[in-house]
């Protein structure tokens, strides 16, 4: 008696043991997905927010040419540069009186998912963006489109920053 009661033991332990592999498939079917799920959504995020923080670095340079250029200093004009390059990244640069290596205060290159809209400044050309003394008032009334790009090269987001002719700032 004990050896059948013994066996039969052992085959419910079987029963027991591990899962199935439609378990197991299940499973991991349901973690792939949110795994990808939130892989997307991270990314997304971190890309909306880096362009985000390109907009307010740019605007905040644009800023500080027309303050410069308000309050007199270097009695001379103020105003930023904007470069769409096509063999080095793209940047924009602070100047003082007309771009040049040996005018320029502060360069930054945009980080590599962001781009400038060929509508705004053409790929391969450049945009300054002057403010004059005393008045503060742009050469120029403008708006220039940011774009973040995807993995595979596709813009997913823009950001438009706009310079009005009256020298208002706005994006």
């Amino acid at each position: 008696m004990r050896n059948f009661f013994d066996k039969n033991k052992r085959k419910n332990l079987v029963f027991l043991k591990g899962f199935s592999l439609i378990e197991l498939a299940v499973v991991l079917g349901i973690s792939l997905v949110l795994g990808v799920a939130v892989l997307t959504t991270l990314l997304g995020r971190r890309s909306r927010v880096e362009l985000d923080n390109t907009t307010k670095q740019i605007v905040s340079t644009l800023r500080e040419a027309q303050s410069r250029a308000v309050s007199g200093e270097g009695n001379t004009v103020w105003g930023v540069h904007l470069e769409n390059s096509t063999t080095t990244a793209s940047f924009y640069a602070l100047f003082y009186t007309s771009y040049t290596t040996s005018t320029k205060l502060g360069y930054w290159r945009l980080p590599t998912s962001i781009r400038y809209a060929t509508s705004s400044i053409a790929q391969g050309s450049s945009l300054d963006i002057t403010f004059a003394q005393i008045s503060g008032l742009p050469s120029t009334s403008t708006s220039v489109t940011l774009g973040s790009t995807g993995g595979g090269g596709v813009v997913t987001a823009t950001s438009t920053i706009t310079i009005s002719a009256g020298g208002l700032i706005t994006f």
